[in-house]
Parts: C-alpha cells; structure tokens; sequence
C-alpha cells in the first residue's frame, strides 16, 4: 500500500485521531473512571506502521493489562468510526522505532493538546486529601510505596464506596513501578474473571497463577467481589503465600474488614484477621471543603474561567454528608450550572438551587448504617468490628440485634444493603432482629429507653 492509499485511508471518516478521543470516552464508561485512571488514561495513539494503528502505554503492568483486557474493546469501537481500520499494538516507548516517535505528532496527534486538557488527575499521593478519617491509611500506604512493608506482608483496606481506597492503592502502584518493582494491580471482579476463565475454558491455568504470583506486589481492589466464589478464594489465598513468602507485598481494598466480608470461608477470613487492616471514614466538613477545592480547581483547567463562589463550597461542605465520589458528581454538576449561566461565578443560590435534590438527599441520608454500627458499639463497649463477628453469644447477639434494628428505623438503606453491612446476612434475618427488638421493647419499658438514648446518640453524631 503506497502513501496516497495510505492517506485516504485514515483521511475517510473522521480519522484514527478524532476517532480515539471519542473511544476514550466510552472506554470511561464501559471500564469504569477508576480503571481508566490506571491504565487506560496513559495510552497514546502515536502512530502508523504498515497498516498497523501504534499505541504506547504509560508503564509495562499497563500493556499487560490493557492487552489483556482492553485492547478488543479498543479495536472494536475504533473501527465503528474508522470502519477500515488495521490491527492495533500496543508497545512501551523503548518498543517504538525513534523515527516513528519523531513523526507521531505531526502524523497522527492533531488534538493531542485538546484531549491532554480532559485528562483525568493522575492519581498520587500529593493530591489524595487527608484527615483524621483517613490519615492512618495514608501513612500505611506511604510505608508500603516507599518499600517499608515488611512488618506487615498483606495489607487490607477498607471503607464504604468513594472514600479513596481506588486513590490509595493506584498510588502505592505508581510510586512501586516508578522504584522499578514488579506490581500487579486488579480488580477483585478482574481477578475472579480471568481464574474463572481459566478453568471453564478448560486451559492450563498455570498462565494465570504465574501472573499473580510473579509480582513483587500484588493489588486486589475491591476484593470483596472474590469472596463467596470457594475456588477463587482459594487460589488468592495461595498467591498471597506465595507473594509474601518471597518477600513480596499485597495490599488489598474492599467495603468492610475482614469480619464483614461476606461469603467469605470462615478459614480464610481468620487468615486475614491475621493481616494488618486500616479503616477509612466518611469524610468530615473540612475535608470534604478540600476535596470541593480540588474539583474545582481541576475542571477550571480543562475549562478556564469556571469558578464557584466560597460560600456556596461552604454550604456544600456542611450539608452534604457524602463521600468523595459524590462531592466530584456534586462539582459536574455546578459545571453545567456554570455553563448554562454563561459564565458567570456559581453563587451560593445558584450553587442551592443546581444541587437541590442533592443537598435534600444528603440531608436524608446522613444517618448511614456504618454510623449506626459505630454508635451502638460505642454504647455497648465494643469495636464495630467485633459487633460484626459471627456469634450467638448474647453480649454481640444482642447489641448486633439492636443495630440492626436502628438501622432499618434510621437509614434509607434496603434490608439486602443492611444485611450486607453486617457481613452477608439474609435480609430475613434483618427483618427478625428488627421485628424481636421491636417486639421486646414493647414490653420492657427499659429497653426501651436504652433504644431511645442510642438512637439520640445517632442523631447527635457529627
């Protein structure tokens, strides 16, 4: 194929570039903001090379996961914009012949500049806000970056969803690969896939339990999702043993300690009680104003003059009782207030009036099954962790009893959600701890009074 075929090729359409700004779009949809953050937002579209669409991953675990997991996908939606498209490869900078490099710009990356402005935020340890509800997390995970695991092989952390444990762990790869370890990041969903895969198919698994034991550091986020799956369990179990036997580290990531993972086979959860744990929190008012200040100041850059007034990320620091994750859906949303208004500052009523049904929604929602837990621990002079064990003793089968029952009168949350907050029960069994507590406090006015006080408790809680 001469050049002039070559030209008309990619010129038919709207061209391989365009093409794949707009794949990078759905690919955040289809994966997920936080895989694309990992792997997916490095990836750059080069070059040309006998037919062959050139891409170049930000680090060598990227190529392997994006070769494994993502590059049919790519293939598939470039070729709905660019029909007559060739195969694609994806190679590491060092892999790319230097006269293909040198022509990538002009060649290949007209928008280049325009895309790089939408970039999601590389996730790192300098911008990962921190307070009391999360500082020991941080610290653990800066030990763990900078190599100083050894006095706690495995680590798990865990919090409720959008609460920063994504944020942590891709900046515990990124600081390890830039050090020139070997690290392995997944997710549980990922891990359970691709073992599973293995054995329906019928292959030598072998492949995939070098994989994971390979690593120097092997990172499962949301690990909860392996747990009820026996074999999967199983086979991390044995990578983890494998990893921490040559030295290796591996961290982990899911929505509850190992006391309320649900499913999980009761050996392997006495395992992990065994491993160093962290728990982060729902953050407080000033650290959600900083997270507020962050988001802000981010999609000012990708869209200069968007401002928000001081006042306005006030209020929203104080009334919206959420996590992280929402606080960024509550900025997207003053954005398009922003834009509707033409430009101008997002002032305190227009700020109220744009998240409207948020702020009332968070106003309903504060009161939260993981605040209930913490509450009638506190009252019953225990750890939420241990009012999560699995036990019929009466000094953890009753306080657990009352939880659950303040939870289903307190909080929105469904008797399936309320049942997985407290380690996989049945929402049966939500509904006899709330329909005995109820009973019995009909009749015995000091329980009563005792379900009284823990539930003004709750109230008062900040």
């Amino acid at each position: 194929m001469d050049q002039g075929d070559e030209a008309r090729r990619y010129t038919a359409g709207i061209g391989a570039a365009r093409a794949y700004e707009l794949v990078r779009k759905e690919l955040v949809v289809e994966f997920g903001a936080d895989f694309f953050r990992s792997y997916i937002d490095q990836l750059r579209l080069v070059a040309e090379m006998d037919g062959v669409l050139l891409f170049r991953a930000g680090s060598r675990v990227a190529q392997d996961r994006l070769r494994q997991q993502v590059q049919h996908r790519l293939e598939a939606r470039m070729r709905v914009y660019v029909p007559n498209m060739g195969p694609t490869e994806i190679l590491l900078e060092n892999e790319i012949p230097e006269d293909v490099l040198s022509l990538a710009d002009a060649r290949i990356e007209p928008h280049r500049a325009a895309a790089e402005q939408q970039r999601l935020p590389a996730l790192d340890f300098d911008n990962f806000c921190v307070d009391e509800s999360n500082h020991r997390a941080f610290t653990v995970a800066q030990m763990i970056a900078a190599g100083a695991g050894t006095p706690f092989p495995t680590w798990l952390v865990h919090s409720p969803p959008g609460c920063g444990k994504t944020h942590l762990l891709t900046a515990i790869a990124r600081s390890a690969t830039a050090q020139g370890r070997k690290v392995l990041m997944m997710t549980g969903q990922e891990f359970l896939e691709q073992f599973q895969s293995a054995l329906h198919k019928k292959r030598d698994s072998s492949v995939f339990k070098d994989m994971v034991r390979a690593p120097d550091m092997l990172i499962i986020d949301d690990f909860h999702r392996i747990c009820g799956k026996k074999a999967t369990e199983e086979e991390a179990f044995d990578a983890f043993y494998d990893v921490t036997r040559r030295g290796g580290q591996v961290v982990l990531a899911a929505n509850h300690g190992a006391e309320g993972l649900a499913g999980l086979d009761e050996t392997l959860r006495a395992k992990l009680k065994g491993a160093a744990a962290s728990e982060i929190n729902e953050p407080g008012p000033a650290l959600r104003r900083r997270i507020l200040d962050r988001r802000v100041a981010f999609h000012a850059r990708g869209t200069p003059g968007f401002n928000v007034a001081p006042e306005a990320l006030d209020m929203i620091a104080d009334r919206m009782h959420v996590t992280g994750r929402e606080l960024d859906g509550a900025v997207c949303q003053l954005l398009i207030e922003w834009k509707i208004s033409g430009g101008t500052t997002v002032t305190l009523d227009a700020a109220a009036t744009a998240l409207q049904n948020k702020l009332s929604d968070s106003a309903e929602r504060r009161i939260t099954v993981q605040l209930v837990q913490k509450v009638v621990a506190r009252h019953y002079g225990m750890t939420p962790q241990q009012l999560l064990e699995r036990t019929r003793r009466h000094a953890i089968a009753r306080p657990r009893q009352v939880a659950m029952f303040l939870a289903c009168k307190m909080t929105h949350a469904s008797l399936p959600d309320i049942g997985q907050r407290f380690g996989g029960f049945d929402h049966t069994t939500i509904m006899y701890a709330r329909d005995r507590i109820a009973a019995l406090a009909e009749t015995d006015a000091n329980l009563k009074a005792e379900l009284e006080n823990v539930a003004r408790a709750i109230r008062r809680e900040p």
